[in-house]
């Protein structure tokens, strides 16, 4: 035996009050559903009532005619569209399903008399009376605005995602052809000292763009997850700015730009990192350079009140929309203008400006006339009290002198081997191993007065190593963690391995020479 559903039972017991409480009982449980329904009371379709749910969602009172065929006199109070345009009177979900006697599901656009537009998957199932004639419909629907825009956002993400990854893919390229072909110079130059210096001077150049792009993408995911530390100190904002010039100061050469800098003649003090906030202004004038077109102007103005300081930087490049101006410091955000001129970068400069900047308590605004008219960014930032005494001098450390035992490991035969190279071209003494259980047997019986240590080695990683090595020659050795994992995390777990320093590669040898010149002189 098969059961079934039924509202109404057809037994001959049923009377005609049966049936009208029934219906009562119906209409009742119709008006009060959390489901949007409505009901077409002719085949025309001429009168339509809603029940509570559907007049909340169409944004009209409950007690309305909603048809969009209404009677002569009678205005639509909402619009239903495919794709933005009106669907015809005779397509309409309720006309199609009694002009064909069937059942619709279809998903539609609603356009409320507000302006406000739904989207809503709607089923319809034609009404029958007595003589099995078609007298009517039945709608019910189900709002999946949230849901749509959900999927517009997940998509504009995905397309901005994509997007980001070509554009990284064509800014490694960039640095990548120049170093490689230097590279071929260097090979077929022979003993030429002229060419191989210009291919040198390339290669120096292009690994710095390199680095550049590694740190920004660090930064960025540092300061949304907002781990970055600010290292605060009294500081001149003109020497920050004259910083941030001098680090620009070779693009603007190639591109042969005009810089000016309207600074006043006395220090403006600024409680700040000045390593970050000299970043977030070389990323204003790099954004300058590349967008400006060739042999065009950029103007860097300073001034102070006595409680904000206000710092213009003005180009005269390809400007921006209107359209994009409200996005430009967005994550990954590249308008139409720079993707058209082909300019590269990652779409994150101008993010880790108004980061940083921010951090500083301050402030950044972007403004432009429209494209081909220039862009104008104004940074305000806190200025502190004038100096009463006079700025404390640089902490001037002896360095020790001489040849150092260094230990290297690393699994990279590569990485390894120029690492080395170029320490023992410092004069240095220099052992190397491979992986970690290696570089204490190596450590034990060379008792390096610094260990270079890779993290992520075969065997054993270079945290067990450095712990290792750290037991055995105790605080006679220097260890530093040389590595590709960057993060705050990877940093925290070398501080607690017992490394003293964390470099991400590639470490700049000036930094590695200071750490190497850092040692006492008489260390052992």
């Amino acid at each position: 035996m098969t059961n079934s559903f039924s509202f109404f039972d057809p037994s001959s017991t049923s009377n005609l009050e049966d049936l009208r409480s029934r219906v009562r009982t119906l209409e009742s449980l119709v008006a009060r559903a959390p489901v949007p329904i409505a009901v077409a009371h002719d085949r025309e379709c001429k009168i339509i009532t809603a029940n509570a749910a559907l007049a909340e969602l169409l944004g009209v009172a409950s007690d309305v005619n909603i048809s969009l065929t209404p009677p002569p006199g009678q205005e639509p109070l909402y619009r239903i569209q495919r794709s933005g345009q009106d669907i015809p009177a005779e397509e309409l979900p309720m006309q199609y399903a009694i002009a064909r006697r069937t059942g619709v599901s279809n998903d539609i656009e609603i356009l409320r008399a507000d302006g406000r537009r739904l989207y809503v998957q709607n089923d319809v199932e034609p009404l029958y009376d007595a003589q099995g004639e078609v007298c009517g419909c039945i709608s019910v629907c189900v709002n999946l605005t949230e849901h749509k825009q959900v999927e517009e956002v997940l998509r504009e993400s995905d397309r901005r995602k994509d997007e980001f990854l070509a554009t990284l893919a064509h800014e490694l390229r960039n640095p990548l052809a120049p170093l490689r072909n230097a590279l071929e110079v260097l090979r077929i130059a022979g003993g030429d000292a002229r060419q191989s210096a210009r291919a040198h001077a390339i290669m120096e150049r292009q690994l710095q763009q390199l680095v550049r792009l590694t740190d920004d993408l660090l930064d960025v995911s540092r300061i949304t997850r907002n781990r970055i530390e600010l290292r605060r100190e009294r500081i001149d904002l003109r020497a920050v700015l004259q910083s941030a010039i001098d680090t620009t100061q070779p693009l603007i050469d190639a591109a042969a730009h005009v810089l000016t800098l309207d600074a006043p003649s006395a220090p403006i003090w600024v409680d700040a990192d000045f390593t970050r906030l000299a970043q977030a202004f070389a990323n204003l004038l790099n954004n300058a350079v590349k967008y400006t077109p060739r042999s065009g102007r950029i103007d860097v103005v300073l001034a102070a009140s006595a409680t904000r300081a206000t710092v213009v930087v003005r180009d005269t490049g390809v400007g921006m929309s209107p359209e994009a101006l409200p996005r430009i410091f967005d994550m990954f955000m590249q308008s139409a203008e720079s993707l058209d001129r082909s300019r590269g970068g990652l779409g994150i400069g101008l993010t880790l400006a108004r980061r940083l900047i921010e951090l500083h308590g301050g402030a950044i605004e972007g403004e432009s006339e429209g494209p081909g008219f220039g862009s104008t960014f104004t940074v305000e930032l806190p200025v502190m009290a004038a100096a009463t005494t006079p700025a404390p001098a640089p902490n001037s450390r002896r360095r020790g002198r001489g040849r150092r035992r260094i230990l290297i490991a690393e699994d990279i035969p590569d990485a390894a081997e120029t690492l080395r190279m170029m320490l023992d071209l410092m004069g240095h003494q220099v052992m190397v191993a491979a992986d970690g259980i290696q570089a204490i047997a190596l450590a034990k019986a060379f008792r390096p007065e610094i260990a270079l240590l890779d993290i992520g080695m075969p065997r054993m990683d270079g945290c067990d190593a450095a712990r290792a090595i750290r037991k055995e020659l105790g605080q006679s050795v220097l260890l530093v963690a040389v590595t590709g994992w960057g993060q705050e995390e990877d940093q925290r777990r070398a501080r607690e391995a017992g490394f003293d320093h964390h470099l991400t590669k590639p470490a700049e040898p000036s930094v590695l020479e200071a750490l190497i010149s850092s040692l006492p002189a008489g260390a052992t």
